[in-house]
């Protein structure tokens, strides 16, 4: 006699398992657990289907914030080019204990440019700028070719917040002496601060072609860019800001918020190799700062690389021990890499930290699913609700561990409500189907069944699921549909469903040809 092979062991005992609950009425079907539904049978493959799913808290898309110019008022630079008078000409002793010389008052008409030049600089340095307006306008309608002079006058303008005046006067400074990139770099500042940015743009990058040594005007020229990408991001325009922050950081490298909001347009786009890069350096940096890791972390859990999602929220929580959410988050890539145990104690760190913090019970609920406690489960997913009646997640969650635990009522209402808060969601309908077939009703499993497939072709456990229930409601023709529909999807699932049709071992592959 021949010895029987292998495949068809199995298969022989596949079939008495399966038909030995069919005698008995047990549904076979597929349940989500892990976020979606699919019956314990026939959900090979879709483990978020059986055991529940978890809840990743994501970054919020918050707009950008522009960056002002921090400075208030511009310093005068030193003069070279004429001999400075002693420091007190034009200018009272200060008193004992006044850092600060006083300028005399009033300023006197009949003196040299030179004279009026020394008291409007007395006055600027002890920071009475419409006095040096003054004694500037003074010595210049004595000496009105004078460029540093002019400079000073509009420095004053500038420190008074007299702007257009400012803008006008460094016009006239370039135009008097337009190889001078002090002047450029004092223009583009005065730009920055009406908030003109393209005029400041084509200022600075003046200023440091004439200077490229001048850190100052460099900062600046960074932070105009800066401010048209946040400008373009906020209109949703993320190709322009992206554009505007690659110059940002091409003028200062260095430019940690830069480098993060470059992340950001890139993510927005789902450029996301691009967007780790720019995370990477904003954390280069600026390693204290925790939103760019945030940041990369979800683009992490984007992609499925939840190693370094893991990682990248272990930097999160060092710098923040207290950040409810980056312990949330660090539990839903623990759990998405089956270090449940670690999971488990993130998920309770995060709802010690923020015992309103609906997401973490939901999680841990997720992990009991994931780890066979159903009964521990109950309790954290009851709260979700509570906290959350809002997140499909956690009455997907519920229902799970209420199917689990043979509370058919209850599962089904929480998968109902689950798909009323979700109505485009695959997993929750095949799970309602299951649900439904818990309680034979297998009409309303049927329809669940089929809106599954509705919104998810490819979905072979709801086409095993909705093959059984044909098959319990009576129209074997229409279970042997969906079986020769699921041969195309899932052998290992339409061989099942072939047992349960025929109570016979499936019939055996066709042999290869040498």
């Amino acid at each position: 006699m021949t010895k029987p092979s292998v495949c068809l062991r199995v298969t022989a005992a596949a079939l008495t398992l399966v038909l030995s609950g069919f005698a008995g009425g047990a549904p076979f079907w597929t349940q989500d657990i892990s976020g979606g539904a699919s019956s314990d049978l026939a959900s090979a493959g879709d483990v978020e289907s059986r055991l529940g799913i978890g809840v990743f808290t994501n970054p919020q898309n918050f707009a950008h914030a522009t960056k002002r110019l921090e400075k208030r008022t511009v310093s005068r630079p030193v003069t070279q080019s004429r001999p400075r008078r002693p420091v007190n000409a034009g200018v009272t002793p200060a008193r004992p204990g006044d850092p600060r010389p006083r300028p005399a008052d009033p300023v006197k008409p009949p003196q040299t440019a030179e004279a009026l030049n020394d008291q409007g600089d007395g006055f600027f340095d002890a920071e009475q700028y419409d006095k040096a307006v003054d004694a500037y306008q003074h010595a210049l309608r004595l000496q009105p070719k004078n460029s540093e002079t002019l400079l000073n006058l509009g420095n004053s303008y500038f420190n008074l917040g007299k702007f257009e005046e400012a803008i006008d006067t460094y016009k006239k400074t370039i135009a008097m002496r337009p190889e001078w990139g002090e002047a450029y770099h004092k223009l583009g500042d005065t730009y920055l601060k009406q908030d003109r940015k393209p005029e400041a743009v084509e200022a600075l990058k003046q200023a440091i072609r004439l200077d490229s040594t001048n850190s100052e005007a460099r900062n600046s020229l960074s932070l105009a860019y800066y401010d048209q990408g946040v400008t373009a991001y906020n209109a949703g325009n993320y190709a322009g800001a992206i554009t505007e922050y690659q110059q940002a950081v091409s003028v200062k490298s260095d430019y940690a918020e830069a480098h993060n909001n470059l992340g950001d347009a890139y993510r927005r786009l789902d450029k996301f190799p691009e967007a780790i890069q720019a995370y990477r350096l904003a954390i280069r940096f600026k390693p204290q700062w925790t939103e760019p890791y945030s940041n990369l972390s979800w683009v992490y859990d984007k992609q499925g690389n939840y190693p370094d999602a893991v990682n990248a929220y272990k930097e999160v929580i060092r710098v923040k021990p207290e950040d409810a959410e980056a312990h949330n988050n660090r539990g839903y890539a623990l759990g998405k890499i089956k270090r449940w145990a670690e999971a488990i104690e993130e998920f309770k760190q995060a709802i010690k930290i923020k015992p309103d913090y609906a997401e973490p019970y939901s999680n841990l609920g997720w992990a009991y699913n994931n780890t066979g406690r159903f009964k521990e489960a109950a309790e954290p997913l009851k709260r979700a609700v509570q906290l959350g009646p809002n997140l499909p997640e956690a009455h997907f969650n519920l229902g799970i561990t209420d199917s689990r635990l043979g509370e058919k009522q209850e599962a089904l209402a929480s998968f109902k409500q689950a798909i009323q808060l979700k109505p485009d969601w695959a997993q929750a309908h095949n799970n309602l189907g299951y649900a439904f077939g818990t309680l034979g009703q297998w009409k309303e499993a049927i329809e669940a069944h089929k809106q599954a497939i509705k919104i998810k072709p490819d979905y072979a456990g709801a086409y095993f699921n909705l093959g059984y229930a044909y098959l319990r409601k009576g129209d074997k023709k229409a279970a042997i549909e969906q079986y020769n529909i699921l041969r195309t999807m899932n052998i290992g699932l339409a061989n099942q469903l072939y047992i349960l049709i025929y109570k016979k071992a499936p019939p055996a592959p066709p042999a290869k040809v040498a």
